[in-house]
């Protein structure tokens, strides 16, 4: 695994254990047992799933519960709530989650009606 990857995993692990939810990465399969290994020193929690050939999804938490709300997420969020749980699960504020709401996704959700 390369420094920059390495740094990656190293600071969300770091932004997790100071209160972020979760982080996700995506990353070649060849690295996943590095990338484990420093997820474990943090003591916190990895589940993978698959991405593509020889990539794949690693979300880093800590708390329990949210394996559950991981595993049911949607590849892609397509509408108001399914950006608001992503929001949340990533930490951003709720005045954050409303900006990019009123800002960048309204207007994209409203052409489509």
């Amino acid at each position: 695994m390369n420094d920059y990857l390495k740094g990656q995993v190293d600071n969300y692990c770091y932004m997790i254990k100071t209160g972020k939810p979760t982080a996700v990465v995506a990353i070649q399969e060849r690295y996943l047992k590095e990338a484990r290994e420093i997820v474990k020193e943090y003591q916190l929690k990895a589940y993978v799933e698959d991405l593509s050939d020889d990539w794949k999804t690693l979300w880093i938490y800590k708390d329990d519960y949210l394996i559950e709300i991981i595993k049911k997420m949607p590849e892609q969020p397509k509408d108001v709530y399914d950006h608001w749980v992503l929001g949340k699960i990533f930490g951003y504020s709720d005045d954050a989650i409303k900006n990019f709401i009123d800002t960048k996704l309204y207007d994209t959700l409203c052409d489509n009606i």
